[in-house]
């Protein structure tokens, strides 16, 4: 669930795999797809939408990535999947171009306040292109 910058809108991925935005604080939900495209998000958790296209392999199932987490910056993307595949990307991601790391089954991932590293729950913290520590048993 992200809330747009100005908290007009608030936009959520349904079970059924689609992004849908609504106004806040009606509750009506926005369909004009030229609407939603101007909208700047405050945060961006979804794993849906065109921003993100490039976050799915060509043969992903839907329910394949799991958790998705731009940057405060608002310049990368850092996604986890049930493969453990963390990947780093650029946001918007079109299309594809991808840093990959490995660990287990991710299910959630952020960025820190600090904005130089992101955080992959529950087994590690990564810098852009290292791994900075591993916590085998300790959810960050």
């Amino acid at each position: 669930m992200d809330f747009s910058a100005d908290s007009s809108y608030l936009q959520v991925s349904t079970g059924s795999y689609k992004r849908q935005v609504y106004e806040v604080p009606s509750g009506k939900q926005l369909v004009d797809q030229a609407v939603i495209d101007r909208i700047t998000w405050a945060t961006w958790t979804s794993v849906l939408g065109d921003e993100v296209i490039g976050i799915w392999s060509r043969h992903a199932e839907k329910a394949d990535v799991n958790c998705a987490c731009v940057s405060h910056s608002g310049i990368n993307l850092v996604t986890g999947d049930d493969f453990g595949m963390v990947k780093l990307f650029d946001f918007p991601c079109p299309e594809k171009f991808v840093s990959t790391l490995f660990s287990m089954t991710v299910t959630k991932s952020t960025f820190s306040i600090t904005k130089s590293t992101f955080n992959i729950m529950p087994l590690c913290c990564f810098s852009r292109g290292s791994v900075i520590e591993i916590f085998p048993s300790l959810n960050l």
